[in-house]
C-alpha cells in the first residue's frame, strides 16, 4: 500500500508541476536560463555526493572482510553519513528552483532524506554486524530520481536547453550502499 501511495502522490505532484510551468511572464530564454542555472547547483552537490557515495562500499568490504575494525568502520561510516547529511541540508535549501520543475525537485530532494535515513541505519547497525533492518527505500528512491531527470528533460526539450549528459545515468543501478561493501 505504502508504495502505491508513494507513487501517486509522486505522479500528482509532478502534474502539479507540469501545470506550474505554463504560467509565469518568463521569456523562454529567461526560462532557459533558470533552469541551466538550477542544474548547475544540483551538479554541484549531485557529483560530491556521488563520490561520497562511492566511498561506503570500500569502508564496508574492509568491515565485512574484518580488515577494520567495527569502531574504525563506525567511525569511518559516521563521518561518511554526517556529509551526507550536509548535502541533504542544502538539496533542500536549493533556490532558486523553476517552477516548471518544482514538484520534482522536492521529490528529488526527498531522495537525500530517505538515503540519509538508509546512511544513519546502517551507521547504527555497524558495531552489532545488525542489517535486517535497514530501512529498504531503494525502489521509491529510484523512482523519485527517475521522474525528476525525466521532468528535467521534458522541460529542457521544451526549452531548447542543454542538459549534462550525466544526468541520464541518475538513477540507475544501486541506489544505496550494501552491508556487506562491492
Amino acid at each position: 500500500m505504502r508504495r502505491q501511495t508513494t507513487g501517486a502522490v509522486l505522479l500528482a505532484a509532478l502534474a502539479a508541476g507540469a501545470l506550474a510551468a505554463g504560467c509565469g511572464g518568463e521569456s523562454k530564454a529567461d526560462q532557459r536560463q533558470s533552469l541551466e542555472d538550477y542544474v548547475a547547483k544540483v551538479e554541484a552537490i549531485r557529483l560530491p555526493v556521488n563520490e561520497l557515495l562511492d566511498k561506503a562500499d570500500p569502508i564496508l568490504g574492509a568491515y565485512g572482510e574484518k580488515r577494520i575494525s567495527p569502531a574504525e568502520a563506525k567511525r569511518r561510516f559516521g563521518a561518511l553519513e554526517r556529509r551526507f547529511a550536509g548535502y541533504t541540508v542544502e538539496i533542500a535549501g536549493l533556490e532558486p528552483v523553476p517552477d516548471s520543475v518544482r514538484a520534482a525537485q522536492d521529490a528529488y530532494a526527498h531522495t537525500f532524506v530517505l538515503e540519509d535515513a538508509y546512511l544513519s541505519a546502517l551507521d547504527a547497525a555497524l558495531p552489532d554486524h545488525d542489517f535486517e533492518h535497514l530501512p529498504d527505500t531503494q525502489n521509491d528512491q529510484r523512482a523519485a530520481i527517475i521522474a525528476w531527470r525525466t521532468r528535467l528533460q521534458v522541460v529542457a526539450n521544451e526549452l531548447g536547453a542543454e542538459l549534462p549528459a550525466d544526468l541520464q545515468v541518475a538513477g540507475r543501478g544501486e541506489i544505496a550502499p550494501s552491508p556487506a561493501g562491492s
